[in-house]
């Protein structure tokens, strides 16, 4: 129980919006072989396996977090409108993402205090508001983690989504 956080990537299907990947992936359990729907989305179909369970998706975690409420708080006030709920998928987008990277990395030259750049957010099981050690090495984590994405991640085949339970 507490705070997790994903980016996940999600194809650009022609002829599909984000909305309408989003359901399809939702109830892709129902999708049979042969069906118009399955046949368009079968290219982008994937398969995963962990500790002895299989599943397919048309979605791929790219990044995950716990408990970094700095980040979740950013994510809710940038991409969410200011409001968090216990369970959300936004889109991201680049020019976001470069955003939250050079907060990063002021944050963690110390230019400014950071309750002013990556403030923490409190909330049920959201972990520590202290700005300490654990506070810092989240920071710099995410920091290699947006940098990885700014360089290799496709926003022309792909859109990248924010997502959090807790």
């Amino acid at each position: 129980m507490g705070l997790d956080m994903y980016l996940m990537s999600a194809p650009k299907i022609n002829g599909m919006n984000l909305e309408e990947v989003l359901l399809t992936n939702g109830r892709f359990h129902k999708l049979k072989d042969g069906d118009e729907l399955y046949e368009r989305v079968k290219p982008y179909i994937k398969h995963f396996e962990e500790y002895g369970h299989s599943w397919s998706s048309l979605l791929e975690e790219v990044a995950y977090w716990r408990k970094a409420n700095q980040i979740h708080n950013w994510f809710v006030e940038n991409i969410n409108n200011g409001i968090d709920e216990p369970l959300f998928t936004q889109e991201v987008t680049k020019d976001q993402l470069c955003e939250l990277y050079k907060l990063c990395i002021e944050t963690l030259s110390k230019r400014t205090p950071p309750f002013e750049t990556l403030p923490t957010r409190s909330g049920c099981f959201f972990g520590s508001l202290t700005y300490d050690d654990y506070y810092y090495k989240e920071i710099d984590r995410t920091k290699s983690l947006l940098e990885n994405l700014l360089k290799n991640f496709n926003f022309e085949t792909h859109y990248l989504l924010y997502q959090c339970s807790w």
